[in-house]
């Protein structure tokens, strides 16, 4: 089960890092409700591959599969909510910086 949910704790690190990178190439900004909602929606999509892919794992017995989800969705869910709770924090500061 640990190799499962490091393999996820991997995928969600590696979304988020590709995805800030691909923007930086770009050189494109997100404004604030946007990079808000882009981990939110990330979230979505990891969890959707979560549920497609955890249960047909051979690495999982079949009583560590419901543990192993939850625990891949809470970890998704969290990093991806702590990613989009910084930048409403960031955003706030930037407002009360130009009052």
């Amino acid at each position: 089960m640990m190799a499962v949910l490091a393999g996820g704790l991997i995928i969600i690190w590696l979304a988020l890092s590709a995805g800030r990178t691909l923007l930086r190439y770009l050189q494109v900004e997100l404004h604030r409700s946007a990079a808000i909602a882009a981990p939110l929606l990330l979230a979505v999509l990891e969890s959707a591959l979560f549920l497609c892919q955890v249960r047909g794992t051979p690495l999982l017995l079949e009583s560590e599969m419901p543990l192993a989800l939850s625990l891949l969705l809470a970890l998704t869910w969290g990093i991806n909510g702590l990613v989009a709770v910084k930048a409403v924090r960031a955003g706030r500061r930037t407002l009360d910086a130009g009052r």
